[in-house]
């Protein structure tokens, strides 16, 4: 007895240890459950939850599946696929916030903010068709996502909270995200069509690709229709490859139609894929007969696939048919765009070689590779190729086929492009490798002092793809590389709105060109045309203290040379190759407002808080137009309120002709935030109506209490001259 016991116990104890081990994953997880509930510190939750992963790992059943893994033979390409996605993420996510508040990309706004109106509307027709409206119901949803998390954060209370700057980072994220996963899509078409190792080398291509990557950054259509026109096409090859008997025939031509349909529902240009639709389902058929004695018709089929297009289609822009004429006035208004009226500054007389260009731009080995691979795809003639050519081939017809360029319309095709690449890539290194390995086995035969290996040599056939997929990938990675890190960088722009808020009084009047900055309300903004419009001395007697320039708009091609009136910039931003954005110059006008000439007042408001130091306006203007008035404000003690300034222009009898209410400085600087001893400048002008008739009338000002509308003017109005109302002669 004593013998069994010794025997026995040793076997008690590992079984214990593999209880203790089976109940550890669930005592941590709820350790860190509770540490959750608790809000403990977050080491605590993090070596938690590493305890519990470790837990995990060390029960036998997950370490017996891992051996099992690392047994499998496609685990060396799954390493590779999520390396590539990894990569591909990282040069879409990081500067997903690139520019905002502003929006550098022409066409962003077009999605995002149609799907805030539905957000807040719940009017979900599309306000055009000049996009389908696919991509911004997708959006609309990321919208809601986003409300829900930001009331949760509070951020938000209700859906007319939802601010567009913080929105938009959200929707660039679901872009690039759509972005990454056509990644994954590419490996699996080209796995399905042409082997693993091209699918890989497509995927990394296109990850790389700086064109896929950029456009991925931003809510457009083009990286969404990349998406589902690589989903429509893995549909379209799995018909081919799988339909072996008409059910899962008619089944599968449904399916790819209606993929199908909801890309062209992203991009109009993609409906070209009704080609290889129509395609893949006539190889199904042609290979049911095949193996078949039964006579089943082609034509079924595709009319069944042309049912899951008009579904698909219906499906993403559901308001097509019941505003089919808007729909086609949209589509002839895109299609003369395109052809006809042209873009200025995206036009070509070769469109073809415009893109060309582009992709030569974008990686110039790669563009070669490109172009070789296309023609040989036309050489080989393979299934593969066919369904590959029946997309590409009229893609490239009709970009060439209008004469405004845009090369974001190339997105939907590169990875059918990068599939053709990776072809290419893994046939010459294939060959190269087997060539060299036996030219090295031919001069070892030849050589009489050769002693054959004690271990068999297997030929490293990788390596040549893997080096020429290097030298490939080398310009286009360092170019998206680049272009990542400008958008991590701020803008011009920004650098530029930044500098005005920390250097420019609040209240200042600055003259902005076209498309330059946004400044908030504490600034007084005037201007939209070049600011050579008008002379130097212009803007002084004007009150402006700043002048903010686009070096780079195209009119400065003309009045570059009549800046330097201006005198020397007082700052500017330009690119440099260091970060996005136009080069901008910022002038000040030397304006000062004590030296100004003026009419003096000394009449005072507010029990003599602040005083009328003087006026200026030219006492004459015409029906129709506008008196333009300057106010020289004074300030003596501090105002309790914000007050609202009157304008008024009235005849003998005291009747109104002209009437102005505004807050002083237009509400950019409210009159409680007026320090003593300042000195402003004010210019409330003052539009006349067409009807006043030619006279002499009296120029009466103030200030009230908006809240009772009293007056705080210590003397009544005050009268700042007359104006002659005259018709110009």
């Amino acid at each position: 007895m004593e013998d069994s016991h010794n025997v026995s116990q040793p076997a008690a104890r590992p079984a214990l240890r593999l209880r203790w081990l089976g109940w550890l994953p669930g005592l941590l997880a709820a350790l860190l459950f509770a540490a959750m509930l608790g809000q403990a510190g977050g080491l605590a939750i993090s070596v938690l939850a590493l305890g519990f992963a470790a837990a995990l790992v060390a029960q036998p059943s997950v370490r017996m599946r891992l051996r099992g893994l690392l047994r499998w033979q496609g685990l060396p390409a799954a390493l590779a696929l999520g390396a590539i996605l990894l990569l591909g993420a990282a040069l879409r996510f990081t500067g997903i916030r690139f520019g905002l508040p502003y929006l550098d990309h022409p066409d962003e706004w077009a999605t995002a903010e149609p799907a805030l109106r539905m957000l807040k509307t719940a009017d979900f027709a599309p306000d055009s068709f000049t996009y389908p409206s696919l991509t911004t119901y997708m959006q609309l949803g990321i919208a809601a996502i986003h409300f829900l998390a930001g009331v949760g954060g509070g951020l938000y209370t209700t859906v007319a909270d939802v601010a567009p700057e913080q929105f938009y980072p959200w929707g660039r994220a679901f872009t690039a995200l759509l972005g990454t996963l056509a990644l994954g899509l590419t490996y699996a078409l080209g796995a399905q069509l042409y082997g693993r190792a091209a699918g890989l080398i497509a995927a990394l291509l296109l990850a790389v690709y700086p064109l896929a990557a950029g456009d991925a950054h931003y809510i457009t259509t083009d990286t969404p229709a990349m998406f589902w026109t690589l989903l429509a096409f893995v549909a379209i090859v799995r018909l081919v490859c799988g339909s072996s008997s008409p059910v899962l025939c008619s089944l599968f031509s449904v399916l790819a139609g209606l993929l199908v349909g909801l890309a062209v529902s992203t991009k109009y240009n993609v409906a070209v894929l009704v080609l290889p639709l129509v395609v893949g389902i006539s190889l199904a058929v042609y290979d049911q007969k095949q193996s078949r004695s039964d006579s089943q018709h082609t034509s079924w089929p595709i009319a069944l696939g042309l049912f899951g297009c008009i579904a698909g289609f219906t499906l993403g822009t559901p308001f097509w048919l019941p505003r089919l004429p808007q729909l086609l006035n949209d589509l002839a208004a895109i299609v003369v765009h395109y052809r006809f009226s042209g873009h200025a500054g995206a036009e070509a007389d070769l469109p073809i070689l415009a893109y060309w260009e582009g992709m030569l731009a974008n990686g110039a080995l790669l563009a070669w590779l490109f172009l070789v691979a296309l023609a040989l795809a036309f050489v080989r003639r393979s299934r593969a190729d066919l369904l590959v050519l029946a997309f590409v081939v009229p893609s490239l017809l009709q970009l060439a086929s209008v004469r405004v360029v845009f090369l974001r319309n190339l997105v939907p095709v590169l990875p059918f492009l990068c599939l053709l690449a990776g072809v290419l890539v893994v046939r010459v290194g294939t060959a190269l490798a087997a060539w060299a390995e036996q030219r090295t086995t031919n001069k070892e035969h030849t050589n009489e002092n050769y002693t054959p290996p004690t271990t068999n040599r297997r030929p490293r056939t990788a390596f040549v793809p893997l080096l020429i997929t290097a030298l490939v990938v080398a310009q286009p990675l360092a170019i998206a590389a680049h272009d990542e890190l400008l958008r991590s960088r701020p803008t011009t722009r920004l650098l530029a709105t930044e500098w005005v808020a920390a250097n420019v009084p609040p209240g200042a009047l600055l003259w902005m060109e076209n498309n330059t900055l946004t400044l908030p309300s504490q600034y007084r903004v005037r201007g939209g045309e070049p600011v050579t419009t008008n002379p130097p001395a212009w803007y002084r007697e004007q009150g402006f203290g700043y002048l903010v320039v686009d070096r780079d708009a195209r009119v400065r091609q003309q009045d570059a040379t009549q800046l330097d009136a201006f005198g020397e910039p007082l700052v500017s931003f330009a690119a440099n190759g260091e970060r996005h954005g136009p080069a901008y110059t910022i002038y000040t006008t030397g304006t000062d407002i004590a030296a100004d000439a003026r009419t003096p007042s000394g009449a005072t408001l507010g029990q003599g808080a602040l005083v009328l130091d003087g006026y200026r306006h030219p006492g004459i203007v015409a029906p129709g137009g506008t008196l333009s008035l300057a106010l020289y404000w004074r300030v003596e003690r501090e105002l309790p309120q914000d007050y609202t300034l009157f304008v008024h222009l009235v005849d003998a009898a005291g009747s109104k002709l002209a009437q102005r209410d505004t807050p002083p400085l237009d509400g950019a600087r409210p009159t409680s935030s007026w320090q003593p001893g300042e000195l402003l400048r004010d210019n409330p002008d003052l539009f006349i109506p067409e009807t006043t008739p030619p006279g002499s009338y009296t120029l009466l000002i103030g200030m009230y209490d908006p809240a009772s509308f009293a007056s705080i003017n210590d003397t009544g109005p005050v009268q700042i001259g007359t104006v002659v109302v005259e018709r110009p002669r």
